[in-house]
């Protein structure tokens, strides 16, 4: 398996209508394109062994245990790597649940769509599932250690991210009223809203006042990666 190219979604998409916050990942299968998950040898076992929480996702068959009845009974590896996707961050203690898997006009190239409360985090899910699946297939196992390392990777990614507690209130504030919002890539920043309804805040501070363009400004390197996600050309430096 190949990954192609990884996007992050962080407003109104194709793929929901609620769920904003989704990484797009574009995944070639190459030799899996034609070889479901019951046609290769001790992949369900080494599966089941290396993430038995999987059993609580209810997929198509809508039981417990309906992704995994899916596994038995043969389903492709990409519909596979989102639910390990989604199942590494729950068992990180972030709470997702929407994931789609879709093949493109190409054959053995597919979209996998997975939720994502931590973009980094969700990112990393991502790759870290083609690794396990990856992994089974070829060895049949994903090896303990690296299971342990790739879920704390993955709380370190949360608490590094984690808001104070004066702007995590005006977060939640913000959800209940229906108003979205992200981090940006520099000085703690958040945004609310989007276009010409967006406001920036840091902590208390709004940017009613210059001081947040001012201490901005006075940071190089936090003015060029906010400038560089927003599509501006910036200097390499």
């Amino acid at each position: 398996m190949r990954i192609l190219k990884i996007q992050t979604l962080r407003g109104p998409n194709y793929w929901s209508i609620r769920r904003h916050k989704l990484i797009v990942m574009r995944l070639d299968l190459e030799t899996l394109a034609e070889t479901p998950s019951n046609e290769i040898p001790g992949f369900y076992e080494g599966l089941v062994e290396a993430l038995p929480s999987l059993e609580g996702h209810y997929c198509s068959p809508g039981c417990r245990g309906g992704f995994l009845m899916r596994v038995k009974e043969g389903t492709m590896i990409g519909h596979i790597v989102e639910h390990v996707a989604l199942e590494l961050q729950e068992l990180a203690g972030m709470h997702v649940g929407f994931g789609r898997t879709r093949e493109t006009a190409t054959p053995g190239i597919y979209q996998v769509v997975i939720e994502y409360l931590n973009e980094e985090a969700g990112r990393y899910a991502g790759r870290a599932a083609v690794r396990l699946c990856q992994s089974i297939v070829d060895r049949g196992r994903y090896p303990k250690a690296e299971l342990e390392q790739d879920i704390q990777d993955l709380k370190d990614f949360t608490r590094d991210a984690s808001l104070g507690p004066s702007t995590e209130a005006i977060v939640k504030e913000a959800e209940k009223r229906g108003i979205p919002w992200m981090s940006l890539e520099a000085r703690f920043l958040i945004q609310l809203g989007y276009g010409v309804n967006q406001k920036r805040m840091q902590a208390t501070m709004t940017d009613n006042t210059s001081i947040l363009g001012v201490e901005l400004a006075c940071d190089k390197e936090a003015t060029k990666r906010i400038l560089a996600a927003a599509g501006a050309p910036v200097p390499r430096g």
